[in-house]
């Protein structure tokens, strides 16, 4: 298959490894006499090469829902901390109406802030509640005060979760940057090496050969783009995996369906890898790929492919697993 993204490079190295498996073979079969690339670069270190890029891909994911998990752990407690400044200024107009502390009380802070800008009235509320909680002279009041049975300490607490929260975020988000530098790095080589045996096959055995007719290709043959399918997708407690469906495409030069998934809550093609595919009046998958634990999220495109190569994805279905 043609290089169309990321997700394409592991399927097409695996189709130029079995082209390079029937090469050595007419060659001889023996390691003496098998094609070698550039230094001496042998099938067996491409598929080396091959086995590093699905081990980087992998970890890739892993990294993603690592740093997805951690957003919603850090955005779920900083709605929670939300509600705690309400009820403290609550509580002040409440009980405190008359008091030095009442228009001291930090305002609310947006939640799409920055780390600090977000923190900084919690750390404002920690210190007043510290103030009153020692203040023993406030008529009609006998501290600590409490808000819904919480403590001062509790509180703080939970802010320090909420900073231990940012800080896991910060890491989860330099792993994934380190582990797309990592993929990267094969991307170019893999590429390269592909272009080589495509070269060289041809010089080796003729533009006539069968060996060369069959090179696989690495761009698609000239032509058209098909129209897109419409893809429908859930969650199947049932079976524990996402289910999805789609329109059929009428396009003559149909091969086959491709689905591809991406992790987090938005497809990006620098992410997403090949899921699997399916023949020609298959109009149904069922995959837990980039689900395996709850609160996982994924999201998929269903590609239409040519028998040229070319091809054109569906909308985007984002799936959470509960």
């Amino acid at each position: 298959m043609p290089l169309n993204g990321i997700g394409s490079y592991l399927p097409t190295i695996d189709e130029f490894l079995a082209h390079w498996l029937d090469v050595n073979t007419e060659l001889g079969g023996t390691p003496a006499t098998d094609l070698k690339l550039q230094g001496g670069f042998t099938r067996a270190m491409f598929l080396a090469l091959r086995d590093s890029l699905a081990a980087a891909l992998t970890g890739l994911i892993d990294l993603e829902n690592a740093r997805e998990t951690g957003v919603t752990n850090r955005d779920q407690r900083k709605a929670a901390i939300l509600l705690r400044l309400n009820q403290f200024r609550g509580m002040l107009r409440g009980l405190l109406p008359n008091s030095i502390y009442l228009d001291a009380a930090p305002r609310v802070p947006t939640f799409g802030l920055s780390e600090g800008k977000f923190l900084e009235p919690f750390d404002d509320m920690a210190s007043l509640w510290a103030r009153i909680d020692a203040d023993a002279t406030i008529p009609g009041f006998t501290p600590p005060l409490l808000l819904a049975g919480l403590t001062r300490a509790q509180f703080v607490a939970e802010l320090a979760a909420l900073r231990a929260a940012y800080a896991a975020v910060t890491t989860a988000e330099n792993d994934v940057e380190i582990g797309r530098k990592q993929r990267d790095v094969l991307l170019p080589l893999a590429r390269e090496r592909m272009v080589q045996y495509r070269e060289l096959v041809a010089a080796t055995f003729g533009p006539d050969h069968p060996l060369t007719l069959s090179l696989p290709a690495l761009s698609a043959a000239p032509g058209h783009t098909p129209a897109a399918v419409s893809l429908t997708g859930a969650w199947n407690a049932a079976t524990a995996q996402a289910q999805f469906s789609w329109s059929a495409s009428d396009d003559a030069d149909l091969d086959e369906y491709e689905l591809r998934m991406s992790p987090g809550a938005s497809y990006d093609e620098a992410t997403a890898v090949v899921v699997g595919n399916r023949p020609p009046g298959t109009l149904t998958f069922d995959t837990s790929a980039g689900l395996a634990n709850p609160g996982d999220v994924a999201s998929f495109r269903l590609f239409v492919r040519l028998t040229t190569g070319n091809e054109a994805g569906s909308n985007t279905v984002t799936i959470t697993r509960p």
